[in-house]
């Protein structure tokens, strides 16, 4: 009997069901879709390509994604569960009165508490059901998608069913019904017959704040949020110091007065504006969004600072994605590179670092006596192989020529008499103009110079022609966006320069030549100079800054061929006990081999950091978003049941169809949107800086397309329960004021 009643229930209050049906749902469907991005390995790790799909370290991508989004699934279940409790009491909210009834007619609390459980797991069930069959459907876009992101064809694609996804997806949502179950077990059991039969007739008080407080504390929010748009920009969102610190505390507490005090604010406007507070049913309308705001401005505040994080997640997280992988081809045009990181042989540095951190003078005295040794045997290493890397390889590895079928080396050097503060500054620029900073440790450093030789070696390995000088000038070669202008300022034709005592002239030629195999483009206005500056460097005793050698192999593998290059190299130069527990094969010291980059390994790290950004973004962009807009919804839909009676009384006053439903979408809209703009706000703030500081410096149109579409998927995940919210209640209105008066 008891559970007839609660399956014609669950048919009659579909209406009631709706958005904690739809959030269910939902909820599930992505769940399981980004819980079974693991078992979709089978599908790539055997294709053509399948190389993008494992890590240097010789773990799969997806092994990666598994284990953050483990992590992430435990706070998104945490999310959707008090999502899902959320929604539900608006459910048992608006039936209060029906429980009464069953008391009345003579069932006991328990008996009620059976059919609301029974209810709750039915339509669980069901949503259970759908959510893993959308679910299921999202999960197979999503390897597609993958193919996409990792540059991966699947030849034999076939359907895919994590069961493992589907386990897990049950035991959460279980849980959660259990929760739910308790909770309605526990609302109903406490409440008493005269209120639970009064529910819908209770009307609450409509509390409006002292316009003119409002109106203090509205201005000084708004001021305090300038403040905190300031202090963010001091703080660039690099270094997260102080000045973020004190900008987020400022945010938050400025948001929160902002919507408390919001509603008294309008009011007082609007009163003034007469022809429109007195047209149609402006009044009462404001009155209904000020007592909404009145009494829910702290959900207000919660639901903007959640769609602030949405905003950003989702937009900065493709954008960082798409940088990532775009700037792979110019990045990776050698096989691999060898580095020697020379810089860590500069006693300048030691001599300035106190004397407590060594232990004492002495110590100090030690390692700077250590260093100079070390120093001065590879200065002899590098004579007797003029400077040569590759031979001084050569003779340790055997089969070298059979490993390498070609060689570039690149040595950097920092200029003695020319910072990189002083060529910026007298080209008219900022180190912050060019994606430095005053206070950066570069500031000060010598300005980086190549050889053209060394230059041109590079290009020919890279598969480009060679580049002219004539005597006593030099190029300009940048990677990077943000110091192009720089760049061509540096290099414009007949600009004059005085690097390492040479007296040098621009040729008027700009390039974007990479120098090594990296993740990123990383030269900023490097200066491409005649030979002779780096032979007369190396003549006074000095030694580059870095050397790199870039390679290309013989092998299709390019990180198992480094591998065996390297253990060959480390028989002549045996790693530590110390090293070899860490996994080492190899001595890396100063030179010839600090480490080296493949672009094998590269591209399958890039890939995996793209995965794992593009699919975090959505995931909890996502659920952060439908959280802020479902219970945007339940509380609108709330509103509206307990509103019912003043929708009746207007109807009866002779308030058309129009102008009820008119009042009826302002209301929604304005609370919709409210704290939507709000939070535009706050993101085209942090999302700007992160745009001048960080996403700018390597290109601006990926970087706005992906921000975008970011943007589009929050308005139109926004769009949905706007639109579902209105259908909502509009239904509920025209059925609870009477279709006929509203006709």
């Amino acid at each position: 009997m008891l559970m007839k009643l609660a399956l014609r229930n669950v048919r009659r209050s579909m209406r009631d069901y709706a958005v904690y049906f739809v959030t269910l749902t939902l909820g599930v469907a992505v769940f399981y879709a980004f819980n079974a991005i693991e078992d979709s390995r089978v599908l790539f790790e055997a294709q053509e390509g399948a190389a993008n799909v494992f890590l240097a370290s010789g773990a799969s991508i997806f092994d990666i994604l598994a284990q953050v989004m483990t992590y992430f699934s435990i706070v998104v279940a945490v999310v959707l569960g008090f999502l899902v409790l959320y929604a539900n009491r608006f459910v048992v909210r608006a039936r209060k009165k029906e429980f009464g009834t069953y008391l009345l007619l003579g069932m006991s609390p328990r008996q009620v508490s059976s059919v609301v459980l029974t209810e709750t797991l039915t339509v669980g069930v069901i949503a259970l059901v759908a959510g893993l069959g959308l679910g299921f459907l999202i999960s197979q876009a999503i390897a597609f998608a993958t193919a996409g992101l990792i540059g991966v064809a699947i030849s034999d694609y076939h359907l895919l069913f994590s069961v493992r996804s589907a386990e897990l997806t049950l035991g959460c949502f279980a849980l959660i019904f259990v929760v739910v179950a308790l909770f309605n077990a526990v609302q109903i059991s406490r409440c008493k017959l005269a209120t639970l039969l009064s529910a819908n007739s209770r009307n609450e008080r409509m509390p409006v704040r002292n316009p003119i407080v409002c109106l203090i504390v509205f201005v000084l929010s708004c001021l305090v949020l300038a403040k905190a748009y300031a202090e963010l920009n001091l703080d660039g969102l690099v270094y997260f110091g102080e000045h973020f610190r004190i900008a987020t505390a400022l945010m938050l507490v400025g948001t929160l007065g902002l919507f408390w005090s919001a509603s008294g604010f309008f009011i007082l406007l609007i009163q003034r504006l007469r022809g429109v507070y007195f047209k149609g049913l402006a009044m009462f309308t404001m009155r209904q969004i000020a007592a909404k705001v009145n009494t829910a401005f702290v959900s207000l505040w919660t639901v903007s600072i959640l769609l602030f994080f949405s905003i950003v997640v989702f937009s900065t997280g493709f954008s960082l994605a798409s940088l990532f992988s775009d700037q792979l081809e110019e990045n990776t045009q050698f096989d691999a590179s060898i580095r020697a990181s020379l810089m860590s042989l500069d006693t300048s540095d030691m001599e300035a670092v106190p004397s407590e951190q060594y232990g004492g003078e002495e110590e100090k005295a030690a390692a700077i006596e250590e260093t100079e040794a070390q120093r001065n045997e590879i200065y002899r290493l590098w004579q007797e192989n003029d400077g040569s890397t590759a031979a001084y390889l050569k003779s340790l590895i055997p089969d070298w020529d059979e490993r390498v079928t070609g060689s570039a080396q690149v040595d950097t050097w920092l200029a003695d008499d020319l910072t990189n503060r002083q060529l910026v500054e007298s080209c008219g620029f900022t180190l912050d103009q060019i994606g430095s900073d005053e206070n950066s440790s570069i500031a000060d450093e010598g300005v980086q110079y190549v050889s053209l030789s060394q230059f041109n070696a590079a290009r020919q390995l890279a598969g480009e022609k060679p580049i002219e000088l004539a005597a006593n000038e030099y190029l300009v070669d940048n990677t990077v966006d943000k110091s192009a202008d720089y760049a061509k300022a540096l290099g414009q034709k007949g600009h004059a320069i005085t690097v390492d005592g040479h007296a040098l002239t621009a040729s008027g030629q700009v390039v974007s030549q990479s120098l090594q195999v990296s993740s990123m483009s990383c030269l900023i206005a490097v200066l491409v100079v005649p030979d002779e500056l780096a032979a007369d460097r190396f003549a006074a005793g000095d030694l580059p800054y870095l050397s790199e050698l870039n390679v290309n192999l013989a092998s299709d593998s390019q990180e198992q061929a480094m591998k065996d290059m390297m253990a060959e190299y480390g028989k002549a130069a045996p790693p530590s006990e110390e090293l070899v527990e860490k996994g080492w094969t190899y001595d890396p010291g100063a030179w010839p081999v600090s480490y080296y980059d493949t672009s094998e390994s590269i591209i399958a790290d890039s890939m995996g950091l793209k995965l794992l950004l593009v699919y975090l973004a959505l995931y909890i962009g996502f659920v952060f978003l439908m959280t802020t807009a479902a219970v945007l919804s339940v509380q609108q839909l709330s509103e509206v049941a307990d509103s019912i009676p003043r929708y009746r009384l207007l109807a009866q006053l002779g308030c058309d169809r129009d102008m009820v439903l008119r009042s009826l979408r302002t209301q929604i809209g304005i609370y919709f949107v409210a704290p939507l703009l709000v939070a535009g706000c706050h993101s085209a703030c942090t999302i700007s800086l992160l745009y001048k500081n960080l996403l700018s410096l390597w290109g601006t149109g990926a970087v706005t397309s992906t921000l975008a579409v970011g943007i589009a998927l929050v308005v139109a995940v926004y769009a949905v329960y706007l639109a579902s919210t209105y259908l909502v209640a509009r239904s509920a209105v025209v059925s609870g004021a009477g279709k006929k008066l509203l006709a």
